[in-house]
């Protein structure tokens, strides 16, 4: 059968468009892992959490009684508090969102508390011993102890009136009283990682909260304060996030992409990817890495570059991007190389 130009013309156009069709390229969202800010050793995975800040002057503060005070202080605060129940809320608080991040494994004792016989945190924190922070890392089975020393928190509270003029021209005024409450909460912490010679790492964490209310009249703003004792909770809760955060690795949502390959068998691993079973796609992928077809080959390495990084592995996926540009060099894998090599993961020099 004879084609005449326009017939070939047509039937090329339509051989592109099966070509353009069948390799593609597809975008998905991803988590990607985000460094902690405060590098923990990878050596620790499991940490016990005690608590040594409770000094003699500290109790479960009595919320009406709290209440009682800042009244009669005329709605003016400017007073530190030694709370036993924020105390403890810290604690738990940074256990659970340690635990949450997925980094480490935590032991919050029922017994957790250490006998503080200091007064005051002026005085001068007696650190553990070798043999002292080994026995409590042994009874609990960890390999590191995380000792809360110190909280301090400071509630400040303030009032301010607003005048402002009725509508028209009466020249009448009214007032709009305007409250706000702080907490400054600090505490610091001590990482007893018992080896032959006991490392310790001080962490010093301090946090500011504030509330503001407006109200008719000053008891009216007041009354939408959040209560003292509440105000003291939450400060320790936030202190205990911020410290985490710290020290715990995040997660932040990035675009990536694979390519569709019209190889109905590699193609299989798009199955796993939606999964999120990255491991099996990766397997799948892997039996086409020696292709000898370097468009093919190209794209099945950069989707191993993605899979690599997935499971956790930036220097894998390096190598399997470097891989990618050799086969045949393509503008998203270009894209993604850079990409790669300015995540936070670290020293990746190559």
């Amino acid at each position: 059968m004879r084609l005449f130009p326009n017939q070939i013309s047509w039937l090329l156009t339509l051989f592109l468009l099966f070509l353009a069709s069948c390799s593609s390229l597809k975008i998905i969202s991803v988590q990607i892992p985000v460094p902690a800010r405060i590098a923990i050793p990878n050596e620790i995975q499991s940490i016990v959490l005690m608590n040594r800040s409770m000094t003699k002057d500290f109790a479960d503060l009595n919320q009406d009684s709290l209440e009682a005070l800042f009244k009669r202080a005329n709605f003016r605060l400017d007073k530190n508090f030694k709370d036993s129940l924020a105390s403890d809320t810290l604690i738990k608080t940074l256990g659970n969102s340690m635990y949450e991040s997925g980094r480490f494994d935590v032991v919050i004792p029922v017994r957790r508390n250490i006998l503080n016989n200091n007064l005051s945190f002026m005085d001068t924190i007696k650190l553990l011993s070798l043999p002292q922070a080994k026995q409590i890392s042994s009874e609990f089975n960890v390999n590191a102890m995380l000792l809360l020393e110190h909280i301090d928190e400071k509630v400040n509270t303030s009032s301010q009136v607003e005048t402002y003029p009725y509508g028209g021209d009466s020249g009448d005024y009214y007032n709009i009283f305007n409250s706000v409450v702080s907490v400054y909460s600090h505490s610091v912490w001590n990482l007893y990682q018992p080896l032959e010679k006991l490392e310790i790492t001080k962490f010093e964490i301090k946090d500011t909260l504030f509330w503001e209310r407006k109200g008719g009249t000053l008891k009216k703003s007041v009354e939408k304060l959040p209560m003292i004792k509440e105000v003291l909770i939450t400060g320790a809760i936030e202190n205990a996030r911020k410290f985490a955060g710290m020290i715990s690795p995040g997660w932040q949502t990035e675009e990536r992409f694979y390519y569709l390959t019209c190889n109905k068998e590699a193609d299989e691993a798009v199955s796993q990817l939606k999964k999120n079973d990255w491991n099996q796609a990766e397997a799948v992928w892997m039996k086409f890495s020696g292709a000898t077809a370097p468009e093919f080959r190209s794209r099945i390495e950069a989707n191993l570059a993605l899979a690599a990084e997935m499971n956790g592995d930036p220097k894998e996926a390096l190598e399997w991007i470097r891989k990618s540009l050799l086969s045949k060099s393509h503008k998203e894998t270009n894209i993604y190389y850079n990409r790669l090599l300015h995540q936070p993961w670290g020293d990746l020099k190559y």
